[in-house]
């Protein structure tokens, strides 16, 4: 393929972006990632290549969040909006302690259990304030537990380092307790991460706290090391960018958790399960109620101030959506063929893209992140040139952060 800016490479369009309705369900993908690079587009701004069968043009959404939804399950809230189940009611309108709302409470959590079968032994909630509020509850409510010392701020957390967000993750929890990096990078790249048999974990740490995926750089844990927590130290992860596109075993967790507007639904929601014994009354005092996990997990149906009604209705339609295409081992292969075609295409092109994150052990299946070649001088003005075409057809969110090059990186994100 004879790309726009004179440079040639070996890669076949079709192999990519074909058959796109399969491998990219929600963003409902087209045939192109950059100017002719997989090959060209008529109309601008609307590129999906299942016009004609679908009915309607869909622009093609490879932001990190909000992420594309199912179109199937759009139309269904659309049909829905105005008049719910036939009530003559919408949810978004819909008194947050009826039993209207109590039902999609219920149903949505139903269908979250069964997608990542999560034991009894653990609670769900649906949070107010997506991840990042979870950021200072995570500390609020596991710190504040009678120790060995009665002075919260003595305590001591264990953040494992792996990127952006968390950064974001430790330096919430610095306002609450002493943390300790079982890990460091100098130069805050994060484009792997020693064994974690190497890890420095403070063994009278209250918990440990891990960010599965990190957006910014492509970096996603295939394999975490649960070996090395210490036994008895709660393992708290973020998995924002990753939950439920694979199976996960709950049980080796005291906290996971996720902003919904990712894999499940739209804004405005924290996806959180919580080992039970995790939630006492005993939260670092001063804990605002929007973060008391025990104040919600008290309260009649968990409901104790006003929930995103709209978001946990999608999400309840999202996961009922994925049960039917058979669950978590549908969406793990689903994640794992079309992040393939991609690293695929870049490992393959001699040189001419490149990948930050290299080795298959952190590589993410949910954002694969590269530039052209060295991303500095005249590579520096490819990028810019790649990244100027693909918002002249109307993709959404390519560019990501500058990575240690003055260039921003092209990130394709495949939520």
């Amino acid at each position: 393929v004879k790309l726009s800016f004179g440079c040639s490479c070996l890669l076949d369009p079709s192999s990519l972006f074909g058959g796109v309705r399969g491998l990219f369900p929600m963003a409902c993908g087209s045939r192109a990632v950059a100017g002719r690079l997989f090959a060209g587009l008529g109309r601008r701004g609307v590129s999906n290549t299942f016009q004609a069968e679908l009915g309607t043009g869909r622009i093609v959404n490879l932001s990190a969040g909000s992420a594309a939804l199912p179109l199937e399950v759009l139309e269904k809230v659309q049909k829905e909006f105005v008049n719910w189940n036939g009530k003559a009611i919408s949810v978004c309108e819909m008194g947050y302690r009826t039993q209207n709302f109590y039902d999609i409470m219920e149903q949505a959590e139903d269908r979250f259990r069964t997608l990542m079968k999560i034991p009894d032994n653990y609670d769900v909630h649906f949070f107010n304030g997506g991840a990042t509020l979870q950021f200072a509850a995570i500390p609020m409510n596991l710190l504040g537990r009678p120790g060995n010392r009665k002075t919260t701020h003595y305590k001591t957390a264990n953040y494992v380092r792996n990127g952006h967000w968390s950064e974001k993750a430790r330096d919430e929890a610095r306002m609450y307790c002493h943390v300790h990096e079982v890990n460091n990078d100098p130069d805050d790249l994060y484009f792997t991460v020693p064994d974690g048999k190497n890890w420095d974990i403070d063994k009278k740490g209250v918990y440990m706290h891990y960010t599965a995926a990190d957006t910014r750089q492509g970096f996603e844990f295939q394999e975490f090391p649960y070996e090395v927590v210490p036994e008895g130290m709660p393992l708290v992860c973020d998995a924002s960018a990753n939950l439920g596109s694979k199976p996960v075993d709950i049980s080796k967790y005291g906290v996971i958790y996720a902003a919904a507007h990712k894999n499940f639904s739209t804004s405005g929601v924290c996806y959180t399960v919580i080992r039970k014994d995790l939630i006492t009354e005993d939260v670092l005092p001063g804990t605002p109620t929007m973060c008391n996990w025990n104040r919600f997990g008290t309260a009649p149906n968990k409901v104790w101030t006003v929930p995103v009604t709209f978001s946990v209705w999608m999400g309840q339609l999202v996961m009922e959506w994925m049960l039917e295409r058979g669950g978590l081992p549908y969406f793990e292969d689903l994640a794992i063929r079309r992040s393939n075609l991609l690293y695929d295409l870049v490992d393959n092109s001699s040189g001419f893209y490149r990948c930050f994150v290299n080795d298959v052990r952190y590589r993410s299946r949910m954002q694969v992140v590269f530039t052209i070649r060295t991303g500095l001088g005249k590579d520096e003005a490819l990028v810019q040139k790649f990244l100027d075409e693909t918002e002249e057809l109307g993709w959404l969110d390519v560019r990501s952060h500058p990575l240690g090059i003055p260039s921003d990186a092209i990130r394709i994100t495949m939520y």
